[in-house]
């Protein structure tokens, strides 16, 4: 938006050179007036600043995100800084647009007042070559290294670094994708159509400005949103997949032993086990593996834990999972160095350490990042701090809708018991998904309505100077529908090729994370989301550009030919 404000102000800048103004005067006028401006812009934005982190922070409380002891604070050192990072990166934009303007000769400054200046800077050039590298990095690194939930934690990152390329390649791109989609604008719009292809080419630079907040804004969205989809489906088939549990015995209080050993005793039944389920990490000996950023924990009851988990012991026996013992996955185990009989220190959802004997090896499917622990051991380093659940397995010649009819008449006599099919658990599953990927979607509201924001300003202003060039236009026997028509295919070309450009970003890391986790090229979630995205972003750059060029064509033509730009 600097940039672009300054380039509209070269024929003043221009003026102020031939009259003996210095460039470092210039470049003076420029930071100070950006300085003003920054300031009172910064301390304008600090009350909605605070009452929209209290709103968000009530929302991230409200879905269990935050916990209930916390409480909203915002102190003045966030404020300081963001306030200093505003100013400070006003302060670079401006004085990087106004480099050229304050650094050409007064004679030159005059006549090149109406040309564009080169195509992109050697800086630019550079930081987009940076990030576009950077995002190339993390790619990799998502689909070779990193595996399970946590593609999100590399993967989101590299769908900001691409696209942030991608819209700092600007200026080429939109030479690029100009020329792809001038034939059918020109077929199209015909006289309207080749006005149109015509100042897109001449003025690419304006056309630039925009087209790096419409990348962004498609980009960021749907990546963002496909990747969290995707992994979320991957998530819930490995869950689903590991899941060999028929049915859910539900406790109001708690479930103690000698229930599990009743159940587990019944006919048709393969094998019971509580179920307590937290997240923890391993502390010793240390692990460098993804897993080690959060580690799932479940407990189970040694007698049948066999039957309800996914698991090949290797080494060691479940049965022996009694006290402060633990089960490993061999592969985890050989990476940390552990063998059966060995200690290792686990740091539990309780913020607490507990020091636990390898019992078993296991072999499981890849995403398999769990440790077994015994119910009870894991059940006191819960909020609960006991088990609330049984997960029943039926045997070969029982049918899972007769085990439930089954337990449901056994533990009728007992109260405060329930039982239910597996679904229970997917349920719960998806409801704790939903809840944790909310933070992802205020994330990505908040850098769509940036980018949205924006392309708003840009284009308003662009356009609002063009006031002249359309009074010109007029005089020389364009109506001025013609001209509102010329300016829609403008803004047509600017949404079509953003989006275009913010897709091919995004694809370089959905189509390998989807091939990945899937084994399908399309990423999962629901096609309406890309759609829904491509749409607003069109209604969006085609109400900023053609709103300002109404208002802008509104006096006669030849008022507005006399404009001084």
């Amino acid at each position: 938006m600097l940039g672009l404000s300054i380039a509209q102000r070269r024929q003043d800048l221009a003026l102020l050179r031939a009259v003996g103004a210095t460039p470092r005067q210039l470049r003076k006028l420029i930071s100070r007036e950006t300085l003003l401006l920054s300031v009172v812009a910064t301390a304008l934005a600090y009350f909605p600043g605070q009452f929209l982190g209290e709103f968000v922070f009530d929302r991230l409380a409200e879905r269990g995100i935050a916990a209930d002891g916390v409480v909203f604070h915002q102190g003045w050192i966030p404020a300081v800084a963001a306030m200093a990072v505003a100013i400070l990166a006003a302060l670079a934009g401006a004085l990087g647009a106004g480099r050229r303007a304050s650094r050409i000769k007064p004679a030159q400054a005059l006549t090149e007042v109406s040309v564009e200046g080169k195509l992109i800077g050697g800086g630019r050039l550079l930081l987009a070559v940076l990030f576009l590298a950077a995002g190339i990095a993390l790619t990799i690194v998502t689909i070779a290294v990193i595996s399970g939930p946590l593609t999100p934690a590399t993967g989101a990152p590299a769908v900001i670094l691409l696209a942030i390329g991608f819209a700092l390649l600007a200026p080429v791109l939109t030479k690029v994708t100009t020329f792809a989609v001038q034939w059918p604008v020109r077929a199209l719009g015909g006289v309207t159509g080749q006005l149109a292809v015509l100042n897109a080419r001449g003025h690419s630079g304006r056309l630039a400005a925009v087209m790096g907040p419409v990348i962004l804004l498609t980009a960021v969205s749907t990546g963002m949103l496909y990747l969290q989809t995707t992994n979320d489906e991957a998530g819930r088939r490995s869950f689903a997949d590991t899941l060999v549990a028929d049915a859910v015995v539900t406790a109001q209080d708690r479930v103690d032993a000698d229930l599990v050993a009743r159940i587990d005793d019944l006919p048709g039944v393969a094998g019971a086990s509580a179920y307590v389920s937290s997240v923890g990490f391993i502390e010793h000996p240390e692990d460098s593996s993804p897993a080690n950023e959060g580690w799932t924990l479940k407990g189970v009851t040694a007698e049948g834990a066999d039957a309800i988990t996914p698991v090949e012991v290797t080494a060691g026996d479940i049965a022996d999972l009694h006290d402060d013992t633990v089960a490993v996955e061999h592969q985890h185990a050989d990476r940390l160095g552990v063998d059966i009989g060995d200690t290792i220190t686990l740091r539990m959802g309780d913020n607490t350490t507990l020091h636990v004997r390898v019992a078993a090896l296991f072999a499981a499917q890849d995403d398999y990042d769990t440790l077994l622990l015994p119910a009870d051991t894991l059940a006191a380093h819960t909020t609960d701090g006991h088990a609330k659940r049984i997960l029943v397995k039926a045997d070969e010649h029982t049918d899972p809708e007769r085990l439930i009819a089954d337990l449901t008449e056994v533990t009728s006599a007992a109260g405060g018991l329930t039982v239910a099919g597996r679904d229970v658990l997917l349920e719960e599953y998806d409801d704790q998904k939903t809840t944790a990927n909310f933070a992802i979607y205020i994330m990505v509201l908040m850098i769509a309505g940036y980018a949205a924001i924006t392309v708003i300003n840009t284009l308003a202003s662009s356009t609002t100077a063009r006031r002249r060039e359309f009074g010109l236009q007029r005089l020389a026997g364009s109506t001025r529908g013609q001209v509102l028509r010329m300016v829609g295919l403008e803004g047509a070309i600017l949404a079509v090729s953003g989006i275009a450009l913010g897709t091919v970003a995004v694809l370089g890391i959905l189509v390998p994370v989807s091939l990945k986790r899937l084994d399908s090229v399309l990423p999962a979630g629901s096609p309406w989301v890309y759609v829904s995205t491509a749409a607003l972003t069109v209604l969006l750059t085609l109400g900023a550009i053609l709103l300002p060029a109404w208002r802008a064509t509104r006096d006669r033509p030849a008022e507005a030919a006399l404009t001084i730009e």
